[in-house]
């Protein structure tokens, strides 16, 4: 007579749970990846940006250095269109 082993719950369990695991890990990297390309792109288009002065540029890349996320998502959000304008003196005649 020939005997079926089913699966017992715990080992489905067990099954599920590395399941889980695995695309939670699969998730985190690929959000890390894709927060590791923001900074880069961010930091690259600021220093390309033709908008700012060396110490414009190197006050985003700071700010991006010290929030890693927030500064490259405000800098592809407000900054890179923006411009900042000298104050002209004016000439009294």
């Amino acid at each position: 007579m020939t005997t079926i082993a089913l699966a017992s719950a715990p080992a489905l369990a067990s099954t599920a749970e590395t399941a889980g695991s695995i695309a939670f890990g699969v998730f985190a990297i690929a959000i890390a990846i894709g927060a590791i390309a923001l900074f880069i792109a961010g930091v690259v288009s600021a220093l390309r940006s033709s908008n700012y002065a060396a110490a414009g540029k190197a006050i985003w890349v700071l700010l991006m250095l010290a929030f890693p996320f927030l500064g490259p998502v405000v800098w592809f959000i407000w900054g890179r269109n923006s411009t900042i304008q000298p104050v002209q003196p004016t000439i009294a005649g």
